[in-house]
């Protein structure tokens, strides 16, 4: 019964060695800058009547942090029409199955909760991300370049 038990505990703890050096080969690293540039839909409750509900804007995301599939970092954003940066976290997952899915949580330092939910994927070196905000309804779609020094 020894020697199937300790047979076992090698097995076990060379699937978890192997899991891990797959999970390496497959975790992209994201720490960097990343930039996108998007357009917005507002929701009806920002504009009235025939107002444009449509605007131009950029986003950053700042991967400063990253331990094997989980990160976190800065994010800010600003329209076209405004100087001053709205600023946020952002915090991670890649998931484990290789796919370059990412998930990701965009917090406020004003509130607390959750701001936004974003669904993205890594791949060819860029990240496609699609933007759902929980607090005032808007969404969009953009693709973040990693900026080089």
């Amino acid at each position: 019964m020894t020697r199937f038990m300790t047979a076992g505990a090698a097995a076990l703890a060379t699937s978890l060695t192997l899991g891990t050096v797959a999970m390496a080969d497959t975790t992209p690293d994201l720490r960097g800058i990343w930039t996108g540039s998007y357009t917005t839909v507002q929701p009806s409750h920002y504009y009235k009547g025939d107002q444009p509900r449509f605007n131009q804007a950029e986003w950053v995301i700042d991967i400063q942090q990253q331990q094997d599939n989980v990160f976190w970092g800065p994010s800010k954003w600003r329209g076209d029409d405004i100087d001053e940066w709205q600023e946020y976290e952002v915090t991670g997952t890649i998931s484990l199955d290789g796919s370059g899915k990412i998930g990701l949580v965009e917090t406020s330092p004003l509130v607390i909760g959750a701001n936004a939910l974003i669904d993205a994927h890594y791949q060819d070196g860029k990240i496609y991300a699609d933007f759902r905000s929980l607090r005032n309804g808007t969404t969009y779609s953009t693709v973040l370049e990693r900026q080089v020094n």
